[in-house]
């Protein structure tokens, strides 16, 4: 009987592991533990009530149908079905899990009948129905017992100490069912075995314990090493989501400070702003936004390397750490830029306080490498809520930013509302410039560049021209600056390389070699692709090289000189011709001149504009004209609107003229007009040095 005992006990305990992991699978892994956990707890108990019957010594020889033995396997897997069933669902309504239990007990009754069943006796057993009742009382308090027990450990983790007294509960009141049921079941004196010469034999009894056994062994170590697997899967996911959450906030973070970078500003922003307008309530104090930018680091960058730059970012992040709370959330922006998120001030005025305060730190010299560098910020502020969403604080206070750049930095702007009226124009516009793309509403004018000596005709630079179906024509000076804010500059270029590039093939089979100058502007000079869309609108033009000219202006040839000579060597190569436009209105370091393949310099209108009533401007352009026939670089003096001017150019060794004086910007067809009536002839190619 101990063995029988000792299965019963196990198979619950078993049954318990198995309802644990069915719930805590999915649906199709939770179907397999519920199938093969009711087929094998089902065996443990058959092979438990079988032993159960061995175990009763009769006075007489015995033996066991197996046919009948085989059929009781069925029932005991049904009874355990239903009760894996009940208790691995988390929400049963109580009436559900009764009529579980009332189930239950029946079949662990009609389980111990078919086994006494398959001893064919004559005469028949005779049952004792008073110990019958008792037996499937006994049953029904260990369900009832088991299931209140097995309920409240499911809801907390897994322990032996707690699983260990549910199948003892549940596994003893079988075993007590099953015996009370075998002593009601009474044999008559003089009864014989009909099926002796059956299923029978003294090992039996250790044969089916060793099955069911090992079976309920078997499925122990599945839940096991499930339970293992589970473990390890979620110590995979919860060292997946730290290093999520390590790389999510890396993403936010610049590594160069150590502070919030502009997507990490622009979330904290955001959810501050969330919770601000959750809550419902105005703010305690003044919130504002700040946009803070460094006047003239890049050029101390060219000129002192991106080292120091780097130390000086740090010292200024720094200083501003030390001026604001970490709650203002100090951030690095893009380049030379800083973003700060200001709370709980006063007032206006304060919030100003603080902009000089930020100003004043930063303008202290910095030492770095044994040097003192000073440097001055532009301080942009938008207010909220005159600026409600997040676009609008970073946009507004950089709006403001800039005005406080083009007053010469060094202060603080405030933005106003009204300072972006002309935002919404500036949006209607670039709409139209998308259409005007693709309507065709673009051309190209000519303005006629001439030897300063002969007057021949060496080249045009295309100038881009458009007009408005309903505005007439408009100046580029508009929509130029809408193109690149926009981000249609690019496409601007592309299109204007290209239609530079159809005009000289025409003039070409025309017999007319007439190099064209094109601007390129710092987007295009910054694009991954540049020197193929160049080769191919050489190529689709069956073009030399050499009669393109690209002018890139001073400033934004020296904004970052190493990616620039990249640029110039690159487009040397192909063997296009360069140009340096607007000299003298930037910020040029004579050795990067020096080092770039520019075969070209063309003299700002600023400086041509003086040449007849100011000797100072003689001499900076005849220093200009002598420092680039050094160079082995012609000089265009652009804006010659005067024959006074022609003729100090022309004194001081100009190379090349252009200006109203000797053309106006025409289209294609007006300039062989101006040609023929002008009687203008083409200048050698020569002129144009190769």
């Amino acid at each position: 009987m101990t063995a029988a005992w000792f299965l019963a006990v196990y198979a619950i305990y078993v049954m318990t592991l198995v309802v644990r992991r069915l719930r805590a699978s999915d649906r199709e892994v939770g179907l397999g533990w519920w199938i093969g956990g009711a087929l094998t707890v089902g065996t443990g108990i058959w092979a438990q009530g079988f032993i159960s019957v061995l175990s009763r010594q009769l006075p007489i020889q015995v033996g066991y149908l197996p046919a009948v033995v085989l059929a009781a396997w069925l029932p005991a897997v049904v009874i355990c079905a239903v009760l894996i069933w009940s208790v691995g669902r988390v929400h049963q309504p109580v009436l559900l899990r009764a009529a579980s239990g009332v189930l239950g007990g029946l079949g662990f009754c009609f389980l111990t009948y078919l086994n006494v069943s398959a001893m064919v006796l004559q005469p028949a057993v005779v049952w004792d129905f008073g110990l019958l009742s008792v037996a499937f009382l006994a049953i029904l308090l260990g369900c009832l017992g088991a299931s209140i027990m097995l309920r409240r450990e499911l809801l907390r983790e897994a322990r032996l100490s707690r699983q260990v007294p549910v199948a003892l509960l549940l596994g003893s009141a079988v075993h007590l069912a099953q015996v009370l049921m075998l002593e009601s079941a009474g044999v008559v004196r003089g009864t014989v075995c009909l099926s002796a010469d059956q299923l029978s034999g003294a090992n039996l009894e250790w044969l089916v314990a060793i099955i069911g056994g090992v079976l309920l062994i078997g499925v122990q170590l599945c839940t096991l090493l499930d339970t293992r697997l589970r473990q390890r899967h979620a110590e995979l996911e919860t060292s997946l989501q730290q290093a999520h959450t390590d790389l999510a906030v890396a993403a936010h973070r610049d590594r160069l400070t150590g502070l919030l970078n502009r997507p990490g500003f622009e979330q904290h922003l955001r959810d501050f702003l969330s919770v601000l307008d959750a809550s419902g309530e105005a703010p305690v104090g003044r919130l504002a936004v700040m946009r803070i930018n460094l006047d003239g680091f890049r050029a101390l960058v060219n000129t002192y390397g991106h080292d120091l730059g780097d130390q000086l970012l740090r010292q200024v992040a720094q200083r501003l750490l030390v001026l604001v709370p970490g709650t203002d959330a100090p951030a690095r922006g893009d380049g030379e830029e800083f973003l700060l998120l200001v709370q709980g001030m006063p007032d206006q005025h304060a919030v100003a306080q603080l902009a000089y305060r930020i100003g004043l730190a930063v303008a202290q010299p910095c030492t770095i490498n044994g040097e003192d560098i000073t440097i001055t910020c532009s301080i942009g502020i938008a207010l909220y809520p005159d600026s409600v969403t997040v676009e609008q604080l970073i946009g507004h206070a950089n709006e403001a930013m800039l005005a406080a750049s083009k007053a010469g930095g060094g202060v603080y702007c405030l933005h106003e509302p009204g300072m972006d009226i002309s935002g919404a124009k500036q949006v209607e516009m670039q709409r139209d410039l998308r259409y005007a793309l693709q309507r065709g509403e673009l051309t190209l004018n000519f303005q006629p560049k001439l030897d300063a000596v002969k007057g021949g005709l060496v080249g045009v630079e295309a100038l881009l021209r458009w007009t408005h179906p309903e505005r007439g024509p408009v100046s580029p000076a508009d929509f130029i600056p809408v193109a690149e804010r926009f981000g249609l500059i690019g496409e601007l270029g592309r299109w204007v390389l290209n239609e530079a590039c159809r005009h000289m093939r025409l003039w070409l089979d025309a017999g007319l070699e007439i190099p064209v100058a094109v601007n390129l502007s710092a987007h295009q000079l910054r694009e991954h692709d540049l020197e193929v869309r160049i080769r191919e609108a050489l190529a689709r033009h069956a073009l030399p090289a050499d009669m393109l000219i690209l002018e890139i202006t001073e400033s934004v040839a020296m904004d970052d000189i190493e990616a620039s000579l990249r640029v110039f060597d690159m487009l040397d190569r192909i063997g296009v011709k360069l140009s340096i436009d607007d000299f003298g209105t930037g910020y040029s370091s004579l050795s990067y001149l020096r080092r770039l393949p520019a075969r070209q310099l063309k003299i700002d209108r600023s400086f041509v504009r003086d040449l007849d009533n100011s000797p100072d401007a003689q001499a900076i352009v005849e220093a200009v004209v002598r420092l680039s026939h050094a160079l082995g670089m012609t000089v265009v003096a652009e804006g010659v609107e005067t024959e006074a001017q022609r003729q100090v150019l022309v004194k001081l060794a100009c190379d090349e003229l252009q200006g109203y004086l000797l053309g106006r910007p025409m289209a294609e067809a007006d300039l062989r007009t101006w040609m023929r009536s002008q009687n203008v002839p083409l200048a050698p190619i020569h002129l144009v040095p190769a």
